[in-house]
């Protein structure tokens, strides 16, 4: 009996042992099926299309994964304003699930840098009575666009008017297209709307939304939108409230202003009481730097000693963000340069003016040369007569009161002038009476 009982025990065993078996296997399975899905996960080609700007290679993205962002490309005359992707400008923490084509944007240097590409309104069409109002909203493409100024404009003001935010009130009954046009790149889009005679029956509002952007970068604002239903409330006013004035404020047509980095609500309450709230993110100010490329010198000439000039430097680009320069004479006993150009000669010699940027070092040189002053002269004449013709001793002496040779134009009484040369001893004889000398010339 008890070696039944231990065979008994020990066929257990070995079916137990059995099922642990094949429960390891099945684990085993599932963990090299689940490895080589991972390892033969679809691969997905993003593409880079750079719009005329410098090649940038395609890339080979496995499902899921991120695309690294490449480095941005170039183009003569042209700001780089990021990758986009359906109008959008491209986050790169976004996971791929699909082939797809990234598009440059481009500014032109020196203008905005996320150039507007397309507005849409909410609404294509809206109806209102006489007096009634309704509000408009446009939404710009992309909606980080540097300049999301809007130009609005009714085709017939004696039907239907409408403000600088979109808002439009009936005046008459009849029809109208209301446009609105992106400063930036002058996109448009239109509402027809319709008028009808105003009826004594006041409509209570119901609810209140809010949209626009959710995200305004701090010294920027944006614009808030309530749109108050039902579209034929009797009094679609509202007032707007931000939860931290600190880092937002909000006047009493939704514009938003940021102050400082971080998060606030923003609310707005119809005048039964109705409220929608709003979250809106303040971000920090982003710092654009722009390179300084070269430098060039203007107004150089030659000076005499004692003379002075102003020298200017010209730094490029014209948008550069740090122009600051430092000048340096090559020899400050010839010449000396100060901090804003000035060079004043000291004495004879050749001088070389440099000037060096602050960013990026890039320098400009112009060689001066400096001269001595001339002498100045002064004249002295006498007459003494003789029997036969007038004889007169004119002298030249230079600054340091020395007799010396040179040149003078004597005129005569009679209106005769001529050139004569004189030597240091200053003996000159002429026939006729002199009136004037002049254009006296050292040698």
């Amino acid at each position: 009996m008890a070696k039944r009982l231990e065979e008994n025990k020990k066929e257990q065993n070995q079916e137990k042992n059995k099922r642990i078996a094949i429960v390891v296997a099945v684990v085993v399975l599932l963990l090299i099926i689940l490895l080589l899905l991972f390892l033969i996960r679809k691969e997905y080609t993003v593409t880079f299309d750079s719009n005329g700007g410098s090649e940038v290679a395609s890339v080979k993205v496995k499902e899921n994964d991120k695309v690294e962002k490449p480095e941005d490309p170039t183009r003569e005359g042209y700001v780089f304003g990021g990758w986009y992707y359906n109008k959008e400008l491209y986050d790169f923490e976004t996971p791929v699930k699909q082939d797809m084509t990234l598009e440059a944007g481009w500014a032109v240097e020196g203008s905005i840098a996320n150039p507007v590409t397309g507005v849409e309104l909410n609404v294509e069409s809206v109806s209102l009575e006489v007096n009634g109002t309704e509000t408009l909203i446009a939404t710009i493409t992309p909606s980080n666009a540097t300049n999301p100024k809007l130009i609005w404009e009714t085709s017939d003001e004696s039907v239907v008017t409408v403000d600088e935010y979109g808002n439009i009130k009936g005046l008459k009954a009849g029809t109208a297209t209301i446009t609105v046009t992106t400063e930036d790149g002058g996109f448009t889009a239109t509402c027809k709307v319709t008028v009808t005679e105003e009826t004594s029956k006041e409509v209570a509002v119901t609810s209140v939304k809010i949209s626009g952007a959710n995200t305004v970068t701090v010294g920027s604002t944006i614009k808030l939108r309530a749109t108050v239903s039902p579209s034929n409330a009797s009094n679609k006013k509202v007032t707007w409230s931000s939860s931290n004035k600190s880092i937002a404020t909000v006047d009493a047509n939704g514009n938003v202003k940021g102050l400082k980095a971080g998060t606030v609500t923003i609310t707005a309450k119809t005048a039964n009481g109705k409220t929608a709230t709003y979250k809106v993110t303040v971000k920090a100010k982003a710092v654009t730097t722009v390179s300084v490329t070269s430098v060039k010198i203007s107004g150089a000439k030659d000076l005499t000693v004692g003379d002075s000039l102003k020298l200017t430097a010209t730094v490029s680009p014209s948008n550069a963000s740090n122009k600051k320069v430092t000048w340096k004479s090559s020899n400050p006993s010839v010449a000396t340069v100060d901090a804003n150009g000035n060079v004043k000669a000291l004495k004879a010699g050749t001088v070389t003016i440099t000037v060096t940027t602050e960013d990026g070092s890039k320098t400009a040189s112009v060689t001066i040369t400096i001269k001595e002053k001339p002498e100045t002269y002064t004249y002295e004449w006498v007459k003494i007569e003789e029997s036969v013709a007038g004889q007169y001793r004119l002298y030249i002496v230079n600054s340091k009161g020395q007799h010396v040779a040179g040149t003078a134009t004597l005129t005569s009484i009679g209106g005769t002038s001529k050139t004569v040369s004189i030597p240091a001893s200053g003996a000159i004889y002429v026939k006729d009476t002199i009136k004037s000398v002049s254009n006296v010339k050292g040698n």
